[in-house]
């Protein structure tokens, strides 16, 4: 279990109130909530970017793995897609694997100018799986893609975590729609400073939000 303790985030003014929360494996969770509310900020803090927290860690955290899919691909473009997935530790063999996983077997050899969004989007979930995560990160994953390829892209990270039943997800979007076809719990961020709020959840997951200032992340359910 890794604990982690802050009494909230600022920039110029307050974004986030104190905010405790759980998460166990296997759980399936969307952040909601309006523009600028604090949600991407959330998820930096999550996967351990934002040094400016003051933080405690307690347990194995470094045993916990996380992928993390930016809202922009963010693929070196001078690599190849193969050369992009062997700097996080995939060898040829597995990086073709990933590839074929996510629907760009053959793909490998291509650059990423030459994908299109979608596909680009792929090839960063690949890279994602890459660290075999506990916990996957998706922020915004479905921005900017027509109907077609963002249900294509919701098929897939759905089929992907019924493959890892063990890894849990927390993936932010600003609709609703995201958290039906995806997630077991909804989860919102309101107010200035933010405060989080658990909309609902499924599955049997266990889900807790209040106003301690404290985070437990992929604690053993009881």
């Amino acid at each position: 279990m890794l604990e982690l303790t802050f009494e909230g985030k600022s920039y110029q003014q307050s974004v986030l109130g104190p905010i405790s929360l759980r998460i166990h494996r296997g759980d399936r969770i969307c952040l909601l909530g309006p523009s600028g509310v604090g949600k991407t900020t959330l998820l930096n803090i999550l996967a351990g970017l934002d040094t400016e927290i003051r933080a405690t860690t307690t347990g194995p955290s470094r045993e916990l793995r996380i992928g993390y899919l930016f809202q922009e691909p963010r693929l070196l473009p001078w690599r190849t897609l193969y050369q992009n997935l062997a700097l996080v530790g995939a060898n040829r063999e597995r990086a073709a694997h990933l590839l074929g996983q996510v629907g760009l077997a053959g793909s490998g050899h291509r650059y990423p100018d030459q994908l299109s969004l979608g596909m680009a989007r792929r090839a960063a979930l690949a890279r994602c799986l890459a660290v075999q995560p506990d916990l996957l990160l998706l922020d915004e994953p479905f921005a900017s893609l027509d109907p077609e390829r963002a249900s294509e892209l919701q098929g897939l990270i759905t089929r992907l975590l019924d493959q890892s039943p063990s890894m849990a997800m927390v993936c932010v979007t600003h609709d609703e729609r995201d958290a039906q076809a995806l997630a077991s719990q909804s989860w919102w961020l309101e107010g200035s400073p933010a405060r989080l709020r658990v909309a609902g959840a499924g599955r049997g997951a266990a889900a807790e939000a209040d106003s301690r200032s404290g985070l437990t992340l992929l604690g053993r359910r009881a």
